[in-house]
């Protein structure tokens, strides 16, 4: 049974994207840790409680001042200070806490779009490579097939040692990139699998799947609400520190000596006066802080504007130079470069000519393939910007 589970565990599998994004929301440890940090932040709704703590004083006397010693009246005053809570200071804090715990969700948010971003990225990046490992099968198939027939002719001695040497690097140049593309393909898929803490042995998707680009709803983005909740959080504190300048009161309960043998029970009440500038500094700070705290609200919402029209621009781009290639050039492509075999067999014309189509088709469907990948990019970045994925 044990056997069974390890080798179900250490099975690769192929994996889409959804599963992949929903995987590394799961196991990433970045998004563990601000989980954690977060609960410290909880823990600050008690902060308010620090400001009951009572006050115990005692005193003691006939320490060589009296004929008397100290053991026969060791104690001469005993007092107890409690502070009273008049205000809401309570309520004042929670609200303090609330709007922090707010503010980290969307850290927390914007973290999670930026996972988001790097795993597509990632995804992607493996289909690209897996069609790059395509082209460069069919090249290494083309260049095959060519040696094969230039082979064949100069065992016939129909044709030139040249000719047969060339075919040759041609063959070996196809065979190299082929080995190059399977070696980039294993690293894209090593990085996802770090990204989703599992073993990707492949994927499942097409390159050319490019999504709508959607508008976005700025003032509801994570990086632009988080100064919101700040701000929020920064001006419920300065009424947390207007509480705290009015008089705080407390109550006394006193315990003192007052014969030989007999003690007396006083209770009395004492008030802080709100003078000298009290918690005026600490107001002025989170005033400044505030209007701080909009000013880079607006600059990060004019940031998320900014980046999502220059994204938006070249997405369509490129996905208009997608459609023009796909519309002709590459049809086309392909028929030049089967009629440029036909035509070698049929010796009409040279090899040069015919190595010259194949590799005008090959760099078509692979700098389709980098526009594609180019577009996928363009997407990852407006995802991390809090677009849908």
């Amino acid at each position: 049974m044990i056997f069974l589970v390890l080798l179900l565990v250490g099975i690769s599998y192929c994996i889409d994207l959804k599963t992949a994004v929903e995987k590394a929301l799961s196991y990433h440890p970045s998004l563990k840790a601000l989980e954690e940090e977060k609960k410290g932040i909880e823990g600050k709704v008690l902060l308010y409680k620090s400001y009951l703590n009572p006050t115990l004083g005692v005193e003691i006397g006939n320490l060589g001042t009296s004929k008397e010693g100290i053991s026969s009246n060791p104690l001469y005053r005993l007092s107890y200070l409690q502070p009273l809570l008049l205000y809401p200071l309570a309520t004042q804090t929670k609200e303090v806490v609330g709007y922090e715990l707010s503010a980290f969700d969307q850290r927390i948010a914007q973290e999670r779009n930026a996972l988001k971003s790097e795993v597509y990225l990632a995804f992607y990046s493996a289909l690209y490579r897996k069609e790059l490992l395509n082209i460069a099968k069919e090249n290494y198939s083309i260049s095959q097939e060519i040696y094969q027939f230039v082979r064949k002719l100069f065992d016939l001695g129909e044709t030139t040692k040249l000719e047969l040497f060339r075919a040759e690097r041609e063959l070996k140049l196809a065979e190299n990139e082929l080995h190059l593309a399977e070696s980039d393909l294993k690293m894209a898929l090593g990085r996802l699998s770090l990204l989703t803490g599992s073993n990707v042995e492949d994927v499942e998707g097409k390159l050319d799947e490019l999504k709508q680009m959607k508008e976005i709803n700025f003032e509801e983005i994570p990086q632009v609400k988080q100064y919101s909740y700040m701000i929020k959080s920064t001006e419920a504190s300065v009424q947390v520190e207007k509480t705290l300048a009015k008089p705080q009161l407390s109550v006394e309960v006193l315990s003192e000596k007052v014969s030989q043998n007999q003690y007396g029970i006083r209770l009395g009440f004492s008030a802080t006066l709100p003078v000298f500038y009290r918690r005026e500094g600490e107001i002025i700070q989170l005033s400044a802080k505030a209007s701080s705290l909009e000013n880079l609200r607006q600059l990060e919402l004019m940031k998320a504007k900014n980046q999502y029209e220059q994204l938006f621009s070249r997405y369509q781009t490129l996905i208009k130079q997608v459609q023009d290639i796909d519309g002709f050039m590459l049809a086309q492509a392909k028929e030049e470069l089967s009629l440029a075999l036909k035509s070698y067999r049929l010796k009409t014309i040279s090899a040069l000519e015919l190595y010259d189509t194949k590799r005008r088709y090959i760099q078509l469907v692979k700098y389709r393939a980098d526009l594609l990948m180019q577009a996928h990019q363009e997407y990852a970045g407006y995802i991390s910007l809090g677009g849908q994925l």
